[in-house]
């Protein structure tokens, strides 16, 4: 009898731990947050982002990171719970998500590169519009991508 309790117990314990709800209630115990991104359009989208690196102290800039239509994808990990994201669809730039702040990009891409906090134009690339992003603390930031 108690053999059968024990494993009752454990086999809920398991089923608790793996359910789909649990999972975001999760925080991110060495404090990075992956940012991922989910497009649920009908088309391809590319994502551009700024972030501060695991250790870094500059803000790395990178685009263009492709997310096929119905897919998620993992942008970057940070440690900094502030950053900034771009979202447009492939092949019509005019047709994106973003706009509260200016980041640096390059046009077509791929870029990658750094820039300090204090850098008060693009060192490289152009200005365009971003997303702000401030995550509460948990493993992983989801931005939803929705027509």
């Amino acid at each position: 009898m108690a053999i059968a309790l024990l494993a009752a117990a454990a086999l809920a314990s398991s089923l608790s731990a793996h359910t789909p709800e649990a999972a975001p209630l999760r925080m991110a115990a060495n404090g990075n947050i992956t940012f991922r991104a989910c497009n649920h359009t009908k088309t391809a989208v590319l994502l551009a982002g700024s972030w501060i690196p695991v250790y870094g102290s500059k803000w790395q800039n990178r685009g263009w990171m492709t997310i096929n239509a119905g897919a998620c994808g993992d942008v970057f990990v940070t440690a900094n719970r502030t950053f900034y994201a771009r979202a447009e669809v492939k092949g019509h730039a005019d047709q994106s998500w973003g706009n509260d702040i200016k980041q640096c990009a390059e046009y077509p891409g791929p870029y990658n590169f750094f820039t300090g906090s204090d850098d008060t134009s693009c060192p490289e690339g152009e200005p365009a519009d971003f997303a702000t992003f401030h995550s509460d603390g948990r493993s992983v930031y989801v931005w939803n991508l929705t027509p």
